[in-house]
């Protein structure tokens, strides 16, 4: 059994072994709220993390946006597609991908773009404005918004090897917010997860499979879990629901090691059963728009530019097929095509 006691030593212990500067996280089981919270909003700060800090929440926001266009009544196959990552639209664009690439599940943060229009254009409101008056206030989510808060925790990119620098300020374009700009607390988290809890089953219905798993509209979905990751500005955060088990897990992180944390967390707490899935790697190297991947004598070493700081993130995991989390997940559908970072790579090198 879960207790307050345990989720706040399996956050500590979590952040003890990843060095992240400080998290939060949040659980509710049956309508019970537990909340634990470790470390400071930034390096060489003595202002601790709290339940109620604000995060960015990444893209975590895909969940909410998928959410406003079902109460705005446009999820038609053309909007189904952008909200599954189904309608062959590369990750930054709205170009198509890749022949080699074509037919497969890709991520497109592009795709939410569209689909934020679509809803914005039946309203006849902003964007900002109708997921407000769609989906924030009916759900009382009054720490959730695009502005950045007072006494947020601030994000750490990478510095070096092993250590970390906080990002002062971020820039976050607001043409990008439907993909990833909302900040967000475990708090919010939880009662969002909680309306999921209890409808939206047609956002929740798969649409495609990749990576060992099948991907709905804004979640994925697995055995006994729906979930989704974000990460940018030197951020990581986390929502996980369990509906057979009434369970909901919110974990917001400050720091690009924040998955590594979140990974840790889930597994302390048992809340997803081990994948059997399974899959192959090729090695070369791998590249699209920005985002390349190079896969050799069994890691894989990835590197993409975080939209918000400009700062190169850089990744190097060993390939694997049935990971906890979705995001430390790599696959290789195709000959000489890549699904790393989520979005389909083409082969530009043996």
């Amino acid at each position: 059994m879960i207790t307050r006691f345990s989720l706040e030593e399996t956050l500590r212990d979590a952040r003890a072994a990843t060095g992240v500067p400080g998290a939060a996280v949040g659980l509710s089981i049956a309508g019970e709220h537990s909340f634990a919270a470790d470390g400071v909003l930034a390096l060489g700060s003595s202002e601790p993390v709290r339940a109620e800090t604000p995060f960015r929440i990444a893209s975590v926001t895909k969940p909410f946006v998928a959410t406003l266009c079902f109460e705005a009544g446009v999820l038609d196959d053309e909007v189904a597609a952008w909200l599954s990552h189904t309608a062959g639209l590369r990750c930054e664009s709205a170009e198509p991908l890749p022949e080699s690439c074509l037919g497969l599940w890709s991520y497109s943060n592009a795709g939410y773009w569209a689909a934020a229009a679509r809803a914005v254009a039946a309203v006849g409101s902003p964007f900002e404005a109708a997921l407000q008056t769609l989906v924030l206030d009916p759900l009382e989510l009054s720490a959730t918004g695009f502005d950045e808060p007072a006494d947020c925790a601030r994000g750490h990119v990478q510095e070096g090897e092993t250590g970390h620098r906080a990002v002062l300020s971020d820039a976050y374009p607001v043409a990008r917010r439907p993909s990833g700009g909302l900040w967000s607390t475990v708090g919010d988290l939880l009662r969002f997860g909680e309306r999921h809890l209890d409808g939206y089953d047609e956002l929740h219905r798969p649409r495609a499979r990749a990576l060992g798993a099948e991907y709905a509209l804004g979640w994925w979905v697995r055995e006994g879990a729906l979930d989704h990751e974000g990460s940018v500005a030197g951020y990581q955060s986390l929502l996980m629901l369990a509906p057979a088990k009434r369970l909901v897990l919110a974990l917001l992180t400050n720091s690009w090691r924040g998955s590594g944390l979140a990974r840790r967390v889930v597994e302390g707490l048992d809340l997803v059963p081990p994948s059997r899935g399974g899959g192959r790697y090729e090695e070369g190297r791998y590249a699209l728009d920005g985002i390349s991947a190079t896969v050799r004598d069994g890691w894989v070493c990835e590197q993409e530019t975080d939209p918000a700081t400009g700062a190169l993130v850089e990744r190097r995991y060993r390939p694997s097929f049935r990971a906890t989390l979705m995001s430390h997940r790599s696959d290789f559908p195709r000959e000489g095509v890549a699904l790393i970072g989520w979005t389909a790579l083409p082969r530009v090198e043996a």
